[in-house]
């Protein structure tokens, strides 16, 4: 699962601009899961679920490949894979860097309180099989930012239900794994209003 790290790091991690003249001045999913993927499940799924839930969710087509990223990501944390893997045209999609850089600078204020509220606590709830059911959990709130994309800002209830709950697997923190499953009440709700 990795060791237990900040959100402010992540955020960071990927805020550097490529110092080579020819690099690509898009931030791709590969380049995501290279940087991130590494330190476990719980950093990657909560990448992937700021993305959608912030400001640069609101590009076209950012929700659903977040939600896919996500579920494929935590099915195979649900079935205990060591390192997670998504295929090669998912990690071909991107979005601009700048996009990226300008929304993780103004955060990362806030990150930095927020740093400071996430210790590790209640472990029952992010280790063992307890992280198999958080997974589940992330693949079913991932499928469902697919259809809400179409309902403006509706993808980011899911996305930031799997965001507080990647933040208590990063942090080992359980207490915002539990945060979570209120914002996943409110996604279950919208997918609820939609099918009907």
């Amino acid at each position: 699962m990795g060791e237990a790290t900040t959100l402010t790091a992540l955020l960071e991690s990927l805020d550097s601009t490529p110092s080579d003249a020819g690099a690509s001045d898009r931030l791709s999913i590969g380049e995501i899961l290279t940087v991130i993927g590494e330190r476990g499940y719980g950093p990657l799924v909560l990448m992937f679920a700021l993305i959608a839930a912030l400001p640069t969710g609101a590009v076209p087509g950012i929700p659903s490949v977040c939600g896919i990223s996500i579920a494929l990501v935590s099915t195979q944390l649900v079935f205990g894979k060591d390192y997670p893997w998504l295929p090669a045209k998912l990690r071909e999609l991107s979005i601009e860097r700048h996009r990226y850089k300008q929304v993780s600078r103004r955060l990362i204020p806030w990150t930095r309180r927020l740093d400071r509220l996430v210790r590790p606590r209640l472990h029952i709830l992010v280790e063992g099989a307890s992280t198999r059911l958080i997974g589940v959990a992330c693949v079913a709130l991932g499928a469902c930012m697919i259809p809400l994309e179409i309902i403006p800002f509706a993808a980011a209830a899911p996305a930031f239900a799997i965001a507080l709950m990647g933040l208590g697997l990063t942090g080992r923190d359980g207490f915002w794994v539990l945060a979570g499953l209120l914002p996943a009440g409110l996604a279950g709700y919208f997918v609820f209003t939609l099918i009907n």
